[in-house]
């Protein structure tokens, strides 16, 4: 057998180590919970979002690994609730936002094909209020929720496979 066909049934081998050990880096995701169910605090919710995804945008997409962005999250906590709290200011409501880093409980979500399974998941939750109302959440990093602020064009994420990049150096494209 030659160098490159050994390397080559290596990297399958390793591979497969990999993709069945569960070794793929957990999510850390992004969980607003509205202050009530009323259609202002429901759109009031999607602007916190907003606000909250732009103050960590540029923060986020420079972290290499979850516990990297939850590093990142957990030393700039304060300043994604101010960032929360002058869009309440802003929308003139008379209740606060509030932050906590934890594991929390979540169903199936799909982000542009890749499947997340109902279960326990790192996330930052922004509590609205009361925190009583309808929820919204999405994947912080890798950061798919961040293209829902991006402009058209902007922010659209491509992931790259340290394996295909590996295969191709050995065998060519």
């Amino acid at each position: 057998m030659g160098k490159r066909k050994c390397l080559g049934l290596c990297a399958v081998l390793l591979a497969m180590i990999l993709l069945i050990g569960g070794c793929s880096a957990p999510p850390l995701r992004l969980h607003i919970v509205a202050h009530s169910d009323s259609e202002t605090d429901q759109q009031i919710k999607l602007k916190v979002r907003d606000s909250v995804l732009a103050a960590a945008q540029e923060g986020i997409g420079a972290c290499k690994t979850a516990e990297q962005a939850e590093e990142y999250i957990r030393e700039n906590l304060q300043i994604l609730v101010e960032a929360a709290n002058e869009t309440l200011k802003d929308e003139g409501v008379d209740y606060s936002a509030g932050a906590e880093l934890g594991s929390y409980h979540f169903p199936d979500r799909s982000y542009g094909g890749v499947t997340y399974p109902e279960g326990d998941y790192r996330a930052l939750r922004i509590l609205l209020g009361d925190a009583q109302g309808g929820n919204w959440w999405c994947v912080m990093f890798p950061p798919l929720c961040l293209n829902e602020i991006a402009p058209e064009g902007e922010g659209d994420t491509e992931y790259t496979s340290l394996i295909a990049e590996w295969f191709r150096t050995l065998f060519g494209p």
